[in-house]
């Protein structure tokens, strides 16, 4: 099955989808248009991100009256005292919108509510921050994206890998974009280049330290001749404390990446 069709078949499939199933909101079921997201009051609870730290894509704490130092006129493109203190292995990261409200429980019922078609829906809300993940990363053809790995065991029991979902939808998008379409061309979206070696247990509101702790040693790659002088983008639906992205980021270079750039479509502030 490919992910595009003829234009009056597509046409005529989405009208008779639209027709069986009418939009709903993607976090609470209010009927919506067709190409909505959200219902008014839940789109009320969707907050970009901007002016964040360009290493962990965290808001910065401004002084009063003038923001963060990475943004004020004159200042140079930087870490925030965080990341330059304790540097994450990928080098920049993108997040598309803080984790929270309506978008928390659109992600919450795609992942165990058995919603897959939901992933198609909420990646359009991925094409941007992935065209500028993309430019940062300076990625091009011949380089790759990846998408965080579910163990086996939770892959068979949920039946789809979320982020991956993302990763290709976005992809799909961002190609039928032409002004957000990078010139040197989209990377390969590599499915089974990136493993989780053995099942990790959900941490809800744990820190750093024990996520960390929880994930070590958990990812591996399959070919290292495909990764080796490659750029990465890695994909995961939300960005908590960096932990899985840097066990990730850590394997990929491992294998002999030449750098890791983290997206992910939510992060948790």
């Amino acid at each position: 099955m490919t992910l595009s069709q003829p234009g009056p078949i597509r046409a005529l499939v989405d009208g008779s989808l639209q027709t069986l199933w009418p939009a709903v909101c993607a976090a609470c079921d209010r009927p919506v248009a067709d190409e909505a997201l959200f219902c008014a009051p839940c789109n009320l609870s969707i907050n970009p991100l901007v002016g964040v730290c360009p290493g962990c894509a965290l808001p910065a704490g401004p002084t009063p009256g003038e923001g963060p130092a990475w943004l004020r006129p004159g200042a140079s493109p930087g870490r925030c005292r965080t990341c330059r203190r304790v540097p994450f292995p990928f080098v920049g990261a993108t997040g598309g919108f803080e984790y929270g409200e309506a978008l928390a429980e659109a992600l919450m019922r795609m992942k165990h509510g058995g919603r897959r078609y939901l992933a198609r829906r909420l990646a359009r809300l991925l094409v941007q921050p992935l065209a500028e993940a993309l430019a940062r990363g300076q990625l091009a053809a011949t380089d790759a994206v990846v998408a965080v790995p579910l163990h086996a065991h939770k892959l068979r029991a949920r039946g789809f890998n979320q982020a991956l979902e993302l990763a290709r939808w976005a992809l799909v998008g961002l190609s039928r974009a032409p002004s957000l379409r990078p010139p040197a061309g989209l990377p390969r979206l590599e499915r089974h280049l990136l493993h989780r070696a053995r099942p990790t247990r959900e941490l809800g509101h744990a820190g750093p330290a024990a996520r960390l702790a929880e994930v070590a040693g958990a990812f591996v790659v399959s070919d290292t001749a495909r990764v080796r002088g490659r750029r990465v983008l890695l994909v995961d639906d939300v960005f908590t404390t960096g932990a899985t992205f840097s066990e990730c980021a850590a394997a990929l270079l491992h294998a002999g990446a030449a750098a890791v750039h983290v997206l992910a479509l939510a992060r948790a502030v």
